[in-house]
Order: structure tokens, then C-alpha cells, then sequence
């Protein structure tokens, strides 16, 4: 594929390339490579997955319906951006090329020369893919993650270190990865459970090895002062920063490479509706983070994300990229609070139905002893096909195998 986008990047002066092929479990057409080009620098994927171009951003969709297939090589305006749409017959896919403000005639017939001559190669690949698809799917129920997933009743949420036999009881686990050797991680996957692995997108703290190499350019200042969350000691990352989206992402390939999790648990997300953030500096961390997920859905496209909390603004713009959905510590028997729960009970439940989401209600049991929600949150839970979890303390205390 990256070949395909090497040699229309030959005929085609442009910034960005990126191959569509057809997908037929899905029915549209999906993203499978990016190439950038600048100063003659190849990059595939692309690091951030959002390309500059003038005042706009081109956000590369994911995917694409079959009605949106060109029938020939034409320039199209998505925006106030000029793309190329550069077909491959058969319906197998397409390439699409830009920005670019126009194309020479020359360039459409060397292109349309191309899309008939890459039919061959590209439908074997797609009968490969397909072939794939379905020796995959001879067992949804434990060969396939989002079904697994959506098939748990139950999960377990533990920051701590061994318990291997309580968490062997739950249907999806969440755990620290530090908290377990790569044996043990094969073992609990082994009893096929669905498991996540922690991972902080917003914060960083003092002891963590990388916060040493970071400058005042990777963290969050406001009025000169760093923002800082005095809960935990930690402070707000920069996710414009490279430095710190290298940093996050050679943690994802360790936690979904060599430990070989289902997927990610994104805590702090929810950090960036802080009252202390100005609105400025929300919408360009806002991007960022969409910018993230979508890198993520490139590199892992069938790997899970659950995002912790972020239920006021965050998740919804995230829902299209994540399949989970944590509401951690729910204020359900406050009552100058209802009003604001209740609107998002409802909001939960319809992400869950609009995104096929899994929902998870997290209480833990320093505040429920003050809060005494658990009961509300069964009852909720069991109305809306939420699932619930009553924490230890702090979440490294033993498992509550009660709350299953």
C-alpha cells in the first residue's frame, strides 16, 4: 500500500497521500495507509494525523461509504481544501491526494493508467483481507475484542500488584501495567479476559522518568504558572508537545505490543474540562486529543480505547474513536446534583446506543463511605446495561471480587 502511495506521490506534486481500500465487514471504504511529504521527508503513518495546510487542517477520515467512490480521477473541494480523488477500478479503492489547487491533464491520464493497472494487485489483497476477516470471526465471543467486550457483565479496576486470582473472576480487567510481569498478563489473557491497561494522557509526575527531560514548552502555564493537580502532586502535560505524544506513544506499543492488552484505559482525559484552563487553550488541547485517538485508530485499528471520565464536552467529540466510556466516583446521592447526573445517565445511554460504547460506573470506597451510592448506581446500572464496580481503597487494596 505505502508502494501504491510512493509512486502517485511520483506523478503528483502534494503534501499528503492516503490509500482507501474496501472493507466488505463493513461495508465502506477504510483507511489503510498515510504518506506525508515535506522537504522530501517520508512519514508513514503520519505522526499526528493532522496536516497543516494554510488556515485549515486536513483530518483524515477514517472511513469513507461506498457511495463516495469516484468513478475516475477528478479534483474535488472538501472544505477549502482542493483534494485528488484517484480511483482503482473494480471498486477496490481509492487514493486521495492533497492539497492541491489544480492538476494537469497529463497528470489525470498517467493517473487513470494507474487505477486500471493496480485493479489486480489490489482485489488479491482484498480477497486476502476478506479470507482473514473471516477465519477471524469463526468465534466472535472470544477471538473478537469490541464483541468480547460488549459481552462482559462484569470488570475489575486494579492499580495494585499480583491478585491474579481474584481478577481471573471478572470478564474485563484494568489494570496498572507495572503491576504485572508479561507471563502474567499471557496467563490472565490465556482465560480469555478483555484486558485494559492504564495510561495517563493529561498528566505526569515528578517521579516519573520522562517528567526530567521535559521543558516549560511541554507543560500546561497559565498567567506564567504551571497547572497542577495538588490531589495527586502531579501537572497538566502539553499534548502539542512532541516530546511528551513520543512519550505516550512508545507506552502504547509496549502496553499493546509486548504486553498484548486488548486495549487502553485514557485517565486524565477528562482534566481538560478544568475551570482553570482558559477556552483558548481547551480547543487547541481539545484537538490534540482527537489528534491522538486518531493516530491511535491508525496505528491500532483493532485494539479498544475506554476513556475515564471528560462527560461535560470531552466525550463528545471523542465518541467516534473510543468503545468505552468510565464514569468514575459518580455524585448519585448528592442531591444538589441530580440534575446534572441525571442529564448524564441519559447522555451515557445514548453514546452507548449511537456508538455501540460499553458503559462503566466506578465507585470507590474512600467517598462512597460518604457518599453511599453504591446502591444507586446497581439500580442504574442494571436499568441502562451499565456495568458496575465498587473499588477497594485507592484501588491497590484487595480485589472486591462482592461487586461482580
Amino acid at each position: 500500500m505505502d508502494l501504491i502511495l510512493a509512486k502517485v506521490q511520483g506523478i503528483v506534486k502534494a503534501t499528503n497521500f492516503t490509500f482507501y481500500m474496501y472493507d466488505f465487514s463493513q461495508e465502506n471504504y477504510v483507511l489503510k495507509a498515510v504518506r506525508k511529504s515535506i522537504n522530501d521527508t517520508m512519514i508513514a503513518p503520519s505522526y499526528s494525523g493532522l496536516l497543516p495546510y494554510e488556515k485549515q487542517h486536513i483530518k483524515f477520515a477514517m472511513t469513507y461509504p461506498k457511495g463516495n467512490f469516484p468513478s475516475e480521477t477528478l479534483l474535488v473541494t472538501e472544505g477549502e481544501v482542493s483534494m485528488v480523488l484517484m480511483p482503482i477500478r473494480g471498486e477496490m479503492g481509492f487514493v486521495k491526494i492533497g492539497p492541491i489547487k489544480k492538476i494537469p491533464k497529463k497528470d489525470i491520464k498517467i493517473l487513470n493508467e494507474y487505477s486500471a493497472i493496480l485493479e489486480i494487485p489490489i482485489k488479491k489483497l482484498v480477497e486476502e483481507c476478506v479470507n482473514n476477516d473471516k477465519r477471524s470471526r469463526i468465534d466472535l465471543q472470544t477471538s473478537n475484542r469490541k464483541e468480547r467486550m460488549l459481552l462482559a457483565e462484569n470488570y475489575a479496576l486494579y492499580y495494585g500488584y499480583g491478585k491474579m486470582e481474584e481478577l481471573s473472576q471478572f470478564d474485563l480487567i484494568i489494570v496498572e501495567p507495572s503491576g504485572f510481569t508479561i507471563p502474567e498478563f499471557k496467563r490472565l489473557k490465556n482465560n480469555n479476559k478483555v484486558i485494559f491497561t492504564y495510561l495517563s494522557l493529561f498528566e505526569v509526575h515528578p517521579m516519573d522518568n520522562i517528567f526530567q527531560d521535559l521543558t516549560k514548552d511541554d507543560l500546561l502555564f497559565v498567567d506564567g504558572e504551571p497547572l497542577k493537580n495538588y490531589d495527586f502532586g502531579t501537572y497538566l502535560v502539553n499534548l502539542q508537545s512532541k516530546k511528551w505524544m513520543d512519550h505516550l506513544l512508545k507506552n502504547v506499543q509496549h502496553h499493546l505490543e509486548e504486553l498484548e492488552a486488548d486495549g487502553l484505559f485514557l485517565d486524565t482525559i477528562g482534566d481538560i474540562e478544568s475551570s482553570s484552563i482558559p477556552a483558548s487553550i481547551k480547543r487547541i488541547q481539545m484537538d490534540a486529543i482527537i489528534n491522538f485517538l486518531h493516530v491511535l485508530k491508525i496505528l491500532y485499528p483493532t485494539h479498544l480505547l475506554i476513556q475515564n471520565n471528560g462527560l461535560n464536552t470531552v466525550c463528545l467529540e471523542t465518541a467516534p474513536y473510543i468503545d468505552g466510556i468510565c464514569w468514575e466516583n459518580p455524585s448519585f446521592s448528592l442531591p444538589e446534583t441530580k440534575e446534572w447526573t441525571d442529564l448524564i445517565v441519559e447522555r451515557l445511554s445514548l453514546l452507548k446506543k449511537e456508538f455501540q460504547m460499553k458503559v462503566f460506573l466506578l465507585l470507590e470506597e474512600t467517598l462512597e463511605n460518604e457518599r453511599k451510592a453504591y446502591s444507586t448506581a446497581k439500580d442504574i446500572a442494571k436499568a441502562k446495561d451499565f456495568l458496575v464496580y465498587n473499588a477497594p481503597v485507592n484501588y491497590v487494596e484487595a480485589i472486591n471480587v462482592l461487586t461482580r
